[in-house]
């Protein structure tokens, strides 16, 4: 049983199709993504209205299509955006290739790792970095937790700064009565990976703009990074997932409220107790977030060896993502599961965190710009020897996605002290052989 995404999760919202022959390409019949005049320019504007939005662009490739075009309207090369240390990778990517100067926000931690950015770093960046053209939000993130986002465009604005909003996991909020999306909240663009929590196919997002964007513009950098040949399979999917949230999206997310209401009131008299609510913030009430007494990683495997896959698992918690058409029922299941698993507690997970720390180390000193260091020529070096180097990767614990190290950092000995007491397996960033790649010395 699927517990991630696609949030379709092998249910089609109007019946199944032959994808195979609804695949096509431009025509004047079928039109054009790039100068949408007929079916993708009304199937946009649909979409535009679903989510309060002045202008709606397709995705066929991801919320990193719509990050990196948000970026690319936002700042020109040598112009500064602040980005939150729990950036989708993407981000930082577009940054390196554009020659975008990131300030990151400094992450918090709450006791058990869990990441979140506060109102006052996203201030204190904001002051340091009094240029910066925009400012990244994610909302919700990996686990559901909603950053105060109408206060960072409050004072984004009076900065004269945009405020662009990755909002990938929160597309099902254009139809949640009890949930602002990103532009209720103020955001000048944002995206929503439909497939993420709507029943789209893989790689399907929006990019929305509200009212003052140049779309035209917005449009053509668009095209730069997305594909010449969009899938109209993907697009159409796009709009059935808008259709079918438009006629049943709004009871669908009341429906399954209310069933994960009844479910943490069972699981928790197993010992899996809500994680949602630890960092104090506001969080996705359909992102299900479990502590796990046993440990995250080993629940997560004894659920696998049961038929059921979960969307992550870290040191402490579970996190599933649920379909709009069908939750309830995969709750129940997921339910039977936990109660004929052993949840004793004091496995080697549940006792030692990769976490542990995290909150004491700070964003590593900047030696070389991303631009530079993402494309320098580099090395591989041990862990051991690299401390002084500057690194030519990111580097930091999936879960929870942040980095610790970004290109052009200076590698210090509290970082590596904290990656070498890890499980390489839990780490992005590291070579297979457990090296790490370093600018070489001579650049």
């Amino acid at each position: 049983m699927s517990l991630h995404m696609p949030a379709g999760q092998g249910k089609a919202p109007f019946g199944q199709v032959d994808l195979y022959r609804l695949d096509t390409t431009e025509l004047d019949v079928t039109d054009d993504l790039y100068s949408p005049k007929g079916a993708i320019a009304q199937a946009q504007q649909l979409a535009a209205k679903s989510a309060g939005a002045a202008e709606t662009l397709m995705l066929h490739g991801g919320s990193t299509a719509g990050i990196h075009a948000m970026l690319l309207y936002s700042a020109k090369r040598g112009e500064t955006v602040i980005l939150p240390r729990n950036v989708h990778i993407s981000a930082i990517h577009i940054c390196a290739t554009a020659g975008i100067m990131p300030a990151f926000t400094q992450p918090s931690y709450t006791p058990t790792g869990r990441p979140y950015t506060t109102i006052q770093s996203y201030m204190d960046a904001m002051d340091q970095n009094p240029s910066a053209r925009a400012v990244l939000v994610v909302r919700p993130d990996y686990y559901g937790a909603l950053e105060p986002l109408a206060q960072i465009v409050e004072q984004a604005h009076k900065r004269g700064m945009l405020v662009l909003c990755d909002e990938a996991h929160g597309a099902y909020f254009n139809w949640d009565k009890h949930t602002d999306n990103a532009g209720a909240c103020g955001a000048d663009l944002f995206v929503q990976s439909a497939h993420k929590t709507l029943p789209a196919l893989g790689a399907g997002a929006w990019l929305h703009a509200m009212d003052g964007v140049d779309i035209v513009r917005l449009r053509r950098l668009l095209r730069m990074v997305q594909t010449s040949s969009p899938s109209f399979v993907n697009m159409l999917s796009l709009d059935d997932a808008r259709a079918w949230m438009d006629e049943y999206g709004g009871a669908a997310c009341e429906k399954l409220r209310a069933a994960m209401v009844r479910f943490h009131r069972k699981a928790s008299s197993l010992g899996y107790h809500d994680a949602q609510d630890e960092s104090g913030m506001d969080y996705d009430p359909l992102r299900l977030v479990l502590y796990a007494p046993q440990g995250g990683f080993e629940l997560g495997e004894a659920l696998a060896q049961m038929g059921i896959d979960v969307e992550l698992c870290d040191d402490r918690r579970i996190a599933c993502i649920l379909s709009l058409m069908d939750g309830e029922e995969r709750l129940d299941k997921l339910y039977e599961a936990l109660s004929q698993i052993q949840n004793s507690a004091g496995s080697s997970s549940a006792k030692t965190s990769n976490y542990q720390g995290l909150s004491a180390l700070p964003i590593p000193p900047r030696d070389m710009p991303l631009s530079v260091a993402a494309f320098a020529e580099a090395e591989s070096v041990a862990l051991s020897e690299a401390v002084g180097r500057i690194s030519a990767v990111q580097v930091g614990f999936y879960p929870p996605g942040i980095a610790l190290l970004a290109a052009g950092e200076r590698i210090t000995d509290e970082l590596v002290a904290c990656l070498e007491a890890s499980q390489l397996s839990h780490i992005f960033g590291i070579n297979d052989d457990g090296t790490l790649s370093c600018v070489q010395k001579e650049a």
